[in-house]
């Protein structure tokens, strides 16, 4: 199966757009102090902790009909 140029320069694009990102991020974080760092990591930290609680994880979906066994 050949693939187009339209796909070849879609996924060009897709990664120029994903490393133009990856840069702001970094800039950003580069940029930011140690205080805002370390309010965020601790956000993030919260965050994680809380999802060990098993009420508040997200719970999974049953398959659909036609994949369960007959």
């Amino acid at each position: 199966m050949e693939q187009s140029s339209d796909d070849e320069s879609s996924f060009a694009e897709i990664m120029r757009l994903k490393r133009s990102n990856r840069e702001r991020l970094i800039c950003a974080i580069r940029k930011a102090s140690p205080e805002g760092l370390e309010i965020s990591a601790q956000r993030i930290k919260d965050v994680l902790l809380d999802s060990f609680d098993p009420s508040l994880r997200r719970r999974r979906i049953a398959p659909p009909a036609f994949v369960r066994d007959k």
